[in-house]
């Protein structure tokens, strides 16, 4: 599941962003972080160890957590938010691009997933960086921000 450095990498990254939200983050952060960490292990275990096949689990797994991401894109317009969606939606697209063109090779589909990936890691970390700042700031002022 978690056998190659990348994927290794990428699952600590994961659960400390995750965490993070989970501990300090508000009602939205903290669904976020949620789902993204059930997505993530989803797809560990959906993952087919034959690489020259199409991952049609994972690609369920994105599906759902777009649409998760989209439906929060509606109620909160956040910019880290919005950048979380369109690496999500770029992620759901590199799996259309390798199902429709079988010559393109596997190794390919997985750095750009893990690049899309990482990139929406980093977008929730900027969020969570910047609730604190507000909250810091709001303190500051005597003021109270969620």
């Amino acid at each position: 599941m978690f056998s190659i450095l990348p994927t290794q990498l990428g699952a600590g990254a994961m659960f400390v962003v995750c965490g993070a939200a989970l501990w300090m983050g508000g009602r939205l952060e903290r669904v976020l972080a949620i789902a993204t960490m059930l997505a993530w292990v989803g797809s560990a275990l959906a993952e087919i160890e034959d690489k020259s096949l199409t991952q049609w689990g994972i690609f369920a797994i994105d599906l759902v957590y777009l649409s998760v991401l989209v439906g929060l894109t509606l109620f909160d317009r956040r910019i880290w938010l919005l950048f979380m969606t369109a690496f999500q939606l770029l992620i759901v697209l590199t799996h259309v691009a390798f199902a429709l063109d079988r010559s393109l090779r596997q190794w390919g589909f997985f750095s750009a997933y893990y690049l899309w990936s990482y990139a929406e890691l980093v977008a929730f970390a900027v969020g969570l960086a910047a609730l604190a700042w507000r909250r810091r700031r709001a303190r500051a002022k005597g003021r109270r921000v969620g």
